[in-house]
Order: C-alpha cells, then structure tokens, then sequence
C-alpha cells in the first residue's frame, strides 16, 4: 500500500518515526528487537512521552497503534515501569500520565486498566492526606476544616479519575468482571454511592467468569437501599442456577437469605424441588454471612 506523506496524520506521527527510525534499521542484524528498544527508548524518555501524547491526542487510539506496530507492548512495559517510578515519588500528574499512556498502548493488558484505577482512586488521595497530616490535627477549628475538605475533594475527584479510566478500559473489554468490580469498589468504599455501585456489581455477577460472591454483594446493596422486592427477585432467579455441592456458591446462605425475605414481604414460601435447600443444610442465624438487615426480620 503506498503512502500518502503529505496527508495531515503522516505529519503528524513523523516525531514519533523518527523516533523508531535507528530502532527498525538496526533490527534482527543486531540483537532482538526487544533489547535494543530498551536501550534506546530509555535515552529518549522525555522525548519520548512528550511525542506519544501528542500523536494520542491528535491522531486517536486507533491510527497511534497502527504508526506503532508491534513496537507498542515493549512501549507499553517501558512507560507501566516509568508510571511505578513516579507512584513511588508521590508525584502524581506523571503518575496519571503514564498509566494512561501505558493503557492508550496496550489495551489489552487488563492489569493497567486494574492496578492504574486503585493507584489513582486510593492511593493519590492517601498522599494529600499525609500532605496535610498536620491541618487536620491543628487546634484551629478553620485549618482543620479546610484541610480535611481538601482531602475530602481530593477523594471524590481521584474517585472519578479511577472511574474514567476504567471506563476506557470497559470500551476494549466490556464484559470483564475485575474491571466491573474495581468501577463497583470504587462507587462503594470512596464514593458512597450504592445505586452505582450496585449496578456494576450486577453487570460483574453476570459475566462469564465472575465468582459467586459478586452477585451477594449485589444483594447486599440492594438490602442496604431498601430494595427488598428486588432482591428477592434477583435471588429467585440465581437460586437454581448455583451448585449444592460448590462450597463457595453458598447456596444454603441464599435459600436463608430468600426464607428471610419470604417472611418479610409476606410472601408464601415456595416448596418446589428448584428451591429446596441443599442436602444436609443447617441454618444458622448467628453465622456471619447473615446481614444485619436481617435481624429486624426475626429467626
């Protein structure tokens, strides 16, 4: 295919080509590709980031990929290390930077997507709240509270952040449960947000590869928002698809679960064979596993 050097996206990737340029001539005659790419992208590495962005921005995920080739993943491992190296200083717009930089190359590689949100939606605002250690304990009353608004805002803001980049990662693989319960973590312990959080936890039940746990957390969530006709009608229909003899699936811990509700909504117990609880099953009313929710219900 011949290529037209004067249209605009050419022009654009020239920085990065010439980049590459002494990388793609030096080739297999040398050394493995992968070793001499090390070298060289290790003496560009300003160069380097500032051109990536710039060729991301500009021309989209999709034509940057295809500039790169196959150069991309040993691209990627570079830039994920980088992205460790300034997690470790604190400094946080290289961080973010170079975790997205790393996804924008590699989007294949799910642990970007994964440990990047946590890095951004937990530990980014953990370093304000060491930054300001001191204000939060200061006897004035009004150095006190701005400082632990700060830290608040920095929460919800790092919160957003992790989601949007989740996000991106959801694009390239719409059905992967870690992503799907990173998104639900995150709504749940740094947003407060049931409702959302609830929803992911749903969409990251339902995947191919999900554990059994996720759809109880689903349940869960709803118990906590008041959402009990919900939950029992969730709970009706994942009953017969979990195993008896699957120790992890805790059926005997659903067939309580849709007992209680029974019993609350004033909903005539269902004896059909499908709902029967496993062989040889014991409820215990004071086992762990039982919301508190439940108590109100009664044994």
């Amino acid at each position: 295919m011949k290529i037209d050097r004067s249209s605009w996206w050419w022009r654009k990737g020239r920085a990065m080509l010439a980049i590459f340029a002494s990388l793609l001539a030096a080739g297999v005659a040398a050394e493995p590709l992968q070793d001499s790419a090390w070298s060289e992208v290790r003496s560009r590495q300003p160069e380097l980031k500032s051109n990536l962005h710039d060729l991301s921005d500009n021309l989209g995920q999709g034509m940057l990929l295809g500039v790169l080739g196959g150069f991309r993943t040993v691209l990627a491992d570079f830039v994920w290390l980088q992205s460790y190296s300034y997690w470790v200083q604190h400094d946080r717009p290289d961080t973010e930077a170079t975790i997205q930089l790393a996804g924008t190359l590699e989007p294949d590689m799910i642990l970007y997507w994964d440990e990047g949100s946590r890095k951004i939606a937990y530990d980014i605002p953990h370093w304000r709240m060491q930054e300001l250690e001191q204000d939060q304990e200061s006897p004035d009353p009004a150095r006190r509270a701005a400082a632990e608004k700060e830290v608040q805002q920095s929460m919800e803001e790092q919160a957003q952040r992790g989601i949007s980049l989740l996000d991106r990662g959801l694009k390239f693989h719409p059905d992967n449960y870690i992503l799907l319960r990173d998104k639900a973590m995150i709504y749940q312990d740094r947003l407060q947000d049931l409702p959302d959080a609830a929803e992911n936890w749903r969409l990251a039940a339902a995947t191919s590869n999900s554990p059994f746990f996720a759809a109880r957390e689903y349940v869960e969530l709803l118990l906590q928002m008041g959402e009990r006709r919900e939950a029992y009608d969730y709970l009706r229909q994942l009953y017969p698809t979990l195993p008896p003899d699957a120790p992890e699936a805790q059926k005997g811990v659903i067939s309580d679960w849709m007992r209680a509700l029974e019993n609350l909504l004033k909903i005539p117990h269902d004896n059909s064979p499908q709902f029967a609880p496993p062989p040889g099953w014991k409820p215990d009313p004071n086992a762990v596993y039982m919301p508190e929710l439940f108590q109100e219900i009664g044994k």
